[in-house]
């Protein structure tokens, strides 16, 4: 049952990230999130990242920039320290879509997740052919691994229920990557609680 849509534009060093519920779901409990992540085009890490959330009634801001001088991130005048590269799930999501299966496989990357301190790695499962529409775009299945490397010290995100999720260590995340061409992420699915949440490529 389709319950929300997704879409996401990547540019050099920018990716932009939105959520929208569409159907039951909408009248019901609505979501209309965005998420833009302005990063280093060469490590991958953050440089900027902002979030605009609307969850029915409730609604949040959230806006973080990377500061070289002393290699910190600031969200909302909080001060986290981080490595230079450090990552978080979208410039993951970026990096997948760039980079080679032979370069990104069981490598682990510094994570910051809104102020929390984690690492992630891909570990590439296998490669299959995913059917869009009519045709079968041969691809590269990772299982995604986020792991919390560090205490919650700041609670710097305002509710949030996918960014509260994603990197739950009791989730199962799945990306699917076109082995050539554009390298487009066909479809992504977490699954949590006992429920598996997939995303599949519309526009192909």
């Amino acid at each position: 049952m389709p319950i929300v849509t997704v879409s996401m534009e990547s540019s050099s060093n920018v990716l932009n990230f939105n959520t929208k519920t569409v159907g039951l779901i909408q009248s019901i409990w609505s979501v209309d999130n965005h998420y833009t992540t302005e990063f280093d085009s060469l490590s991958f890490g953050i440089r900027k990242y902002t979030k605009n959330i609307q969850q029915g009634s409730y609604s949040g801001i959230l806006n973080c920039k990377y500061d070289s001088t002393d290699s910190s991130l600031t969200y909302n005048g909080n001060l986290v320290s981080v490595p230079d590269s450090i990552q978080n799930i979208f410039t993951l999501l970026a990096r997948v879509s760039r980079q080679s299966a032979d370069y990104l496989d069981a490598k682990w990357f510094p994570m910051d997740h809104e102020g929390i301190r984690h690492r992630a790695r891909f570990l590439l499962a296998d490669i299959e052919k995913v059917k869009i529409g009519n045709e079968d775009i041969l691809c590269d299945h990772y299982r995604l691994d986020i792991e919390q490397s560090g205490e919650a010290l700041i609670q710097v995100s305002p509710y949030d229920y996918f960014m509260d999720h994603v990197a739950s260590a009791k989730a199962l995340r799945q990306i699917w990557v076109e082995q050539t061409g554009k390298r487009r992420i066909v479809r992504a699915s977490v699954s949590i609680y006992g429920m598996t949440v997939s995303a599949v490529l519309q526009d192909n």
